[in-house]
C-alpha cells in the first residue's frame, strides 16, 4: 500500500515530509535573507557594545567631575556653600547612577525578552522534529502487512499527531482513508480498519474524509462525525451510524440498507441512487429538504 503523501488538489503544496515547514530560499534570495540576518545581528551587536560603553563612561565620571560639571550649569548652583555643594553633587550622582540602573533594567528585561523568543523558537522546532518524526514512524507501521498490532499503533500514533499538531489534520485523515479504501475488505471490518474509522469519525476534520466506493458494512460508528464526507457509492449496509452527523456527505449510490439512522443528522446530503430500503430511523433523524423517506423503504422505529 502507498501512503506517501502527494500534492494537494488545486494547491500543488507538496505534503512530502508530512508538515515539514517549506524550503528556505535558494539562490540569490537565499543569500541575501542570510546576509540579512547576519547585518541585523551585527548592528544589534554592536549597539549593546556603543550603549554599554556609555554606561560604564556615566558610571565613572559619575564619581569624578561629572557632578561638579552639572552644578556649574545651573546658576543657582554659585549661591551653595561648601557643604551644600557637597550635598548637591551627592544627589546629582545619585540620580546618575539612578538613571543608569534604570537603563540597565530596560536592557536586562529586553535581553529576557528576547531569550523567551529564542527559547520559545527552539521549543517549536523540535515539537515539529517530534511530530515528523512520529509521522514517519506511524506510516511506517501502518504499511507493515504482517503484524495488526503494528498497524493499530500506527493508527493510534497518527491520532495522536492530529490532536498535538492541528495543521498536520488534513494528512493524517488522507492517509487513514487511503488505509480504509486499501483494506476494507470484510464485513464487519476487521479490527485495524474499524479503529482506522473510529479515528476518522470521532472528530471535525479540516478536509473532506474520501471513503467513495468503500465497503465498511456492518461497522459500528454511532455518533461519527462524517460531515462532507466522500462516501459515493460505499457500501454502508448494516452499519451502525445512530446519531451520526452527516450534513452535506456525498451518499450518492451508497448502499444504507438495514444501516441503523436513529437521530442521524442527513440534512444538505447528497442522496441521489441511495439504497435506504430496511434503513431503521426515529423522529429524531433529520433529512435533506423534499427528501420523503418512506418512499425509499426506510423504517421509522
Amino acid at each position: 500500500m502507498d501512503l506517501t503523501p502527494t500534492c494537494r488538489e488545486g494547491t500543488g503544496e507538496a505534503t512530502t515530509g508530512f508538515g515539514a515547514n517549506p524550503a528556505r530560499p535558494t539562490g540569490f534570495e537565499g543569500s541575501m535573507e542570510i546576509v540579512t540576518e547576519k547585518v541585523i545581528k551585527l548592528v544589534g551587536w554592536t549597539c549593546i557594545a556603543v550603549v554599554s560603553s556609555m554606561l560604564m563612561v556615566v558610571v565613572v565620571a559619575a564619581f569624578g567631575p561629572l557632578p561638579g560639571y552639572v552644578l556649574e550649569s545651573s546658576p543657582a548652583a554659585t549661591a551653595l556653600n561648601g557643604n551644600d555643594r557637597v550635598k548637591a553633587e551627592t544627589d546629582v550622582r545619585t540620580a546618575l547612577l539612578q538613571a543608569v540602573g534604570g537603563v540597565l533594567l530596560v536592557i536586562g528585561a529586553v535581553t529576557a525578552w528576547r531569550q523567551m523568543l529564542v527559547a520559545r523558537g527552539q521549543q517549536l522546532v523540535a515539537r515539529r522534529i517530534a511530530v515528523t518524526d512520529a509521522f514517519s514512524k506511524a506510516v511506517e507501521q501502518l504499511s507493515n502487512r504482517e503484524s495488526v498490532a503494528l498497524r493499530l499503533g500506527g493508527i493510534y500514533s497518527l491520532d495522536r499527531v492530529a490532536d498535538d499538531d492541528p495543521a498536520e489534520q488534513p494528512r493524517v485523515a488522507e492517509i487513514l482513508s487511503a488505509f480504509v479504501r486499501d483494506h476494507a475488505r470484510q464485513q464487519p471490518p476487521h479490527q485495524d480498519v474499524a479503529a482506522a474509522l473510529t479515528v476518522l469519525s470521532r472528530r471535525d476534520w479540516p478536509c473532506e474524509v474520501d471513503l467513495v466506493g468503500t465497503c465498511i458494512a456492518g461497522a459500528h460508528l454511532p455518533g461519527a462525525r462524517l460531515e462532507r464526507a466522500r462516501l459515493k457509492g460505499a457500501d454502508l449496509s448494516g452499519t451502525d451510524l445512530t446519531g451520526a452527523v452527516l450534513r452535506s456527505a456525498d451518499l450518492g449510490d451508497a448502499d444504507l440498507r438495514n444501516a441503523d439512522l436513529s437521530g442521524a443528522d442527513l440534512q444538505a446530503a447528497r442522496l441521489a441512487g441511495a439504497k435506504l430500503s430496511g434503513a431503521v430511523t426515529d423522529r429524531a433523524t433529520r433529512w435533506p429538504v423534499d427528501f420523503v423517506p418512506e418512499k425509499h423503504g426506510v423504517l421509522l422505529r
